[in-house]
């Protein structure tokens, strides 16, 4: 790693805890403050991705334009779910995102044995929390885009499991995490008297465990 690329890391944590604090205060002024750290979050991953060194030859160098496609498709995706949101745009940007990960992804070596675990830990979270998004989607006539969203992000986080690489497992399966919490928020029933939409204490957490996943796929996918 590069001090360009250790430089542009500090910058990202910077703007991420600045986009939870944003997003934990709320209100125009936390609205106002989103807007702009929550892009250059993603602005300051593409940079890293493009500036880290790779070796002659290296399997990153093949898999750095999808890794640099995933980032931009997910920049869009921010840029379109920012309050008060366009769902349906965003969930096509972040499925394209999540393609080209998964693209990448498949050309990094991998064995038959985390291949069966990711495809397990896929099918859990198929019939559990994905039945649920699934079912809720439905009512707002959504069933179908969001069962395509979830097939594409299981297919990447299995393809990320098969690597048996920590940081591409822990960033794939934080993106689910992050995905089925915001999902969870937005697409639920919501309780007697209880408005429908996220609170405080979830959005910061699903942004929190989306930039953590976003950065380890950058690590995973660049080094």
């Amino acid at each position: 790693m590069t001090a360009l690329v250790a430089g542009l890391l500090l910058v990202a944590a910077a703007a991420a805890v600045t986009n939870w604090a944003a997003v934990w205060r709320g209100g125009p002024r936390g609205l106002a403050l989103e807007r702009a750290a929550k892009p250059a979050v993603l602005l300051a991953l593409i940079a890293v991705a493009l500036a880290w060194p790779a070796e002659p030859g290296a399997v990153a160098g093949s898999v750095r334009p999808w890794l640099v496609a995933g980032l931009v498709a997910s920049l869009a995706g921010d840029v379109l779910l920012l309050p008060p949101g366009r769902f349906v745009p965003g969930l096509l940007a972040f499925l394209l995102a999540h393609v080209a990960y998964l693209a990448g992804l498949l050309l990094l070596p991998g064995s038959l044995p985390w291949l069966l675990v990711g495809l397990a830990a896929a099918a859990l979270l198929a019939v559990t929390v994905g039945r649920a998004l699934v079912r809720a989607a439905g009512r707002i006539g959504l069933g179908g885009p969001v069962a395509l969203y979830l097939v594409a992000i299981g297919a990447m986080a299995v393809a990320a499991t098969r690597t048996g690489e920590p940081a591409a497992i822990a960033g794939a399966w934080l993106f689910v995490a992050s995905d089925a919490m915001l999902g969870w928020g937005r697409l639920r029933e919501p309780a007697p008297g209880m408005p429908r939409g996220r609170g405080r204490g979830l959005g910061v957490a699903v942004m929190v465990t989306y930039h953590l996943a976003q950065v380890l796929l950058v690590v995973a996918l660049a080094a």
